[in-house]
């Protein structure tokens, strides 16, 4: 067969007909179609239409196998990090993510060859959150045991046992995600830059999502204060001295944001100093171009490597969450524990909101009607909902842009990939919604001054960070160290995130591309005059 797009969508189809064939869940059949075609499409780019490739498509043990050879030089698609393809490396390790079935690339005597292969699906029950529920249950098993022996016991057992465990795992925790936090800032402004180079429209797109960003923080903040009432401060009816004070506390954050030295930051872990050093030097290396083009590969290269100890050292969180869960249950109790009901109560308001004031807009201004509009892009958010997503949606989200919702092509072609990298709605709501959690949980106050930190932070970790419940407690991790917010409420919140992630998607996706109509009709506004 050749690389032409009439030979690719052929071979798409019968992996699809022998998938169903086989039963494969429908989620791993969907991200394997996906896998597949863009690495096909990937190397039709690199080869040219006219390359022939073997394509094998055989049953073992009533489970589907496919073999794509291609001769010719080492070529693996699944590893280009070409800023040019409309599928980021990020998307592709979601692709990945499979239950039943794994992709494989390999070279083998001058041949490229991509290996699919699946196993049978498990009938029965499947626990939603995998080895993270395990340990929330274990968490209550034992602590429910626990607390059958005396007191000095139980407290024999969280001084002696779980407590220096579980400082030792949450200071690992912390000191890997400062130097990823750094990496990962540097690394996303590089790559906002070499993106935003492609099109004069790509500065007012970040404005919009930043602006967009910025006010999605606020109105959780003001949302999670309803459910978490830990705000104190007030500037109404006149300014005190009270109030002056906390003025004095917000200047001296932002003068203490600018570190002394390169090793404060890091030594004493304060994430707003080491996310400024990062905007510093992602900025002057945005500014020298070229004359860095080393460093800015250095940097990618750092940042793999970052993300892969990260990802080691993901095994050992559901062990901190088990340990987090066990010394409250058998301190305190679980009272702070099933408050977590808040965090997924203001979060879904938070979501349903935020879709609401969207589609009103587009509703307001364009006199679009809002049920057509979620019919058409239905599918899209239905890809996102069931294989928990956001990356698995995009083709057919940008195919239902161009032909059903009429947007132009080469918008579509720009906005939608970079809005799966920056435009992170649903992180910032989750975000803040676990900060106002761990300062319930630890009995502690949100002043003016931190009110700023964590508007900033909750952005700044929706375009920088880990996804998945290791990254969620990984993000709170740093956001409590610098609120000084107590390390315990990480167990609790990842009870809550397993109740939240699926829909998350959907609304990320609601959001974009309610404001992708609008940015298309305020192009077409320009372009007329």
């Amino acid at each position: 067969m050749k690389l032409s797009n009439e030979d690719i969508a052929e071979v798409i189809n019968k992996m699809g007909d022998c998938f169903e064939s086989a039963n494969v869940p429908r989620k791993d059949k969907m991200r394997l179609s996906l896998l597949v075609e863009e690495a096909l499409l990937r190397f039709q780019e690199k080869f040219g239409e006219e390359q022939q490739f073997t394509v094998i498509i055989k049953k073992w043990l009533g489970m589907p196998k496919v073999f794509i050879r291609l001769k010719g030089r080492a070529y693996n698609p699944l590893e280009d990090d070409d800023e040019n393809q409309i599928f980021s490396e990020e998307m592709i390790q979601n692709l990945l993510d499979y239950e039943k079935a794994q992709v494989l690339y390999r070279y083998v005597r001058g041949t490229n060859e991509i290996i699919v292969l699946t196993t049978k699906e498990k009938k029965g029950f499947r626990i939603p959150g995998g080895s993270v529920t395990i340990a929330i249950l274990l968490a209550f098993l034992v602590g429910f045991l626990c607390n059958q022996l005396p007191q000095s016991a139980r407290e024999g057992i969280v001084t002696n046992a779980v407590t220096p465990v579980l400082q030792t795992l949450l200071g690992a925790l912390v000191a890997i995600n400062m130097p990823m936090i750094f990496i990962s800032v540097v690394a996303s402004i590089c790559a906002i830059e070499n993106i935003t180079m492609l099109d004069e429209i790509g500065s007012r797109i970040l404005v919009r999502f930043f602006a967009i960003m910025f006010f999605i923080a606020f109105l959780s903040i003001f949302v999670c204060s309803l459910f978490f009432p830990v705000i104190d401060f007030n500037l109404s009816g006149g300014v005190s001295v009270e109030d002056l004070l906390e003025f004095k506390v917000i200047f001296e954050l932002l003068l203490s944001i600018v570190p002394q030295n390169l090793v404060e930051p890091f030594s004493n872990g304060n994430i707003m100093q080491i996310v400024f050093m990062a905007l510093l030097t992602g900025i002057s290396m945005t500014i020298l171009g070229d004359r860095v083009a080393k460093l800015k590969d250095l940097v990618n290269d750092m940042k793999y490597l970052i993300f892969k100890l990260v990802d080691i050292f993901f095994k050992v969180i559901p062990v901190i969450i088990f340990l987090c869960l066990l010394k409250t249950i058998l301190i305190d109790s679980t009272d702070e524990i099933l408050s977590v009901w808040k965090i997924v109560a203001s979060e879904y308001v938070l979501y349903f909101g935020t879709m609401i004031i969207m589609l009103a807009m587009i509703a307001i201004r364009y006199k679009v009607k809002i049920m057509d509009f979620l019919k058409k892009i239905s599918p899209a958010f239905l890809i996102s909902f069931t294989t928990g997503s956001g990356s698995a949606s995009m083709p057919k989200n940008m195919e239902i842009c161009k032909n059903e919702l009429k947007i132009d092509e080469t918008l579509c072609n720009f906005y939608i990939p970079l809005s799966h990298s920056i435009f992170q709605t649903s992180k910032i709501i989750g975000v803040v919604a676990c900060v106002f959690f761990g300062a319930e949980f630890s009995n502690a106050t949100i002043s003016a001054a931190q009110i700023i930190i964590i508007a900033f932070l909750a952005v700044q970790f929706s375009i920088a960070s880990v996804s998945g419940n290791g990254g969620m407690v990984a993000t709170m991790s740093l956001l409590f160290t610098q609120l000084n917010f107590s390390l315990d409420a990480l167990g609790a919140i990842t009870i809550a995130d397993i109740f939240v992630v699926n829909f998350s998607g959907v609304v990320m996706l609601v959001v974009r591309d309610c404001d992708l109509l609008d940015l298309s009709h305020k192009v077409k506004l320009s372009a007329g005059k």
